[in-house]
């Protein structure tokens, strides 16, 4: 690399990145790599001026940053043999966070997302790790401990990547809840991600939202979708004693998760309509829902 000479103060004033932002790639990716003066000052090449105009461009555009990092990076550091396959990172991302390896994971991850794109990593690789670890957890073959920092670490980069993928404010508006007393919102989040890049408006609520306060925010926003998952058949019997509060909340009421997967007739219990077993699939269906308020098809 060559000699680094550009103070953080240059940099910032000819890439447009603050300072606080650099050390944080630079924590977390490994990117830019700057020297140290005698004095123990950052001094920034000409390469790490590429490497951070690259990553704040694919940032701009939409992309995680730690996917931006990797491309950034990915001609020196890309394998020669070749890319690994969702299937082998997903093995990867599971014994890392088994292991309480958080700096392993991020390299996972940043990995994947130089090699695939934001919808496979998030619903192929970061889903299916999901499931590995629940699985291992039905087993007793980890502690509740590792079950839910796996979750938490898993939550916190799912909420990256839906702050990466903006915020419509043209697109038609949808609430994304969870049931009340359900805490199981991974689920739910990845389709909040899906549905903002898809380019609708999406107020995330997230876990145990009570449904007479889910209807108090319908009245302010007034959307034109509110979705509600829940993840258990408990969750489910807590929207059917609700459902009076939930009539009228909004042109559509879609329904999703594992306690509708199992019977989806439950949604016609609560007064909505059921989306889909996965998240791609319920995507596509809510589009298609709203699509058809204007031409009278949407009930």
């Amino acid at each position: 690399m060559a000699d680094g000479k550009y103070t953080v103060n240059e940099v910032e004033e000819r890439t447009g990145v603050p300072a606080t932002t650099l050390r944080q790639w630079e924590r977390r990716y490994g990117v830019p790599k700057p020297e140290r003066s005698h004095s123990g000052y950052r001094l920034y090449s000409d390469d790490d001026l590429d490497d951070i105009r690259s990553i704040k461009s694919h940032v701009d555009d939409g992309v995680p940053a730690s996917r931006a990092a990797a491309l950034a990076r990915r001609p020196a550091d890309t394998p020669s043999s070749g890319p690994r396959p969702i299937d082998a990172l997903r093995s990867t991302l599971v014994e890392a966070l088994v292991a309480f390896d958080e700096a392993r994971a991020d390299r996972v991850l940043a990995e994947a997302h130089s090699l695939h794109g934001v919808e496979d990593v998030m619903l192929d690789l970061m889903q299916g790790a999901i499931v590995d670890i629940g699985e291992l957890w039905h087993e007793s073959k980890i502690a509740t401990t590792t079950e839910h920092f796996a979750s938490a670490y898993l939550l916190g980069r799912l909420r990256q990547i839906m702050m990466y993928a903006g915020q419509s404010r043209n697109g038609a508006s949808v609430i994304v809840a969870c049931a009340p007393h359900d805490q199981h919102d991974i689920g739910a989040m990845m389709l909040a991600v899906m549905l903002r890049r898809a380019g609708f408006q999406v107020y995330y609520v997230g876990a145990n939202t009570p449904v007479l306060d889910l209807a108090a925010m319908a009245q302010h926003v007034h959307p034109t979708a509110v979705l509600i998952s829940a993840s258990s058949v408990d969750a489910v019997h807590q929207l059917i004693e609700g459902r009076e509060h939930l009539r009228g909340i909004a042109p559509v009421l879609a329904l999703g998760g594992n306690g509708f997967n199992a019977d989806p007739r439950r949604a016609e219990l609560v007064g909505g309509i059921f989306l889909a077993d996965n998240v791609r699939d319920a995507t596509r269906r809510l589009q298609e829902l709203v699509d058809g308020i204007g031409t009278g098809a949407a009930a």
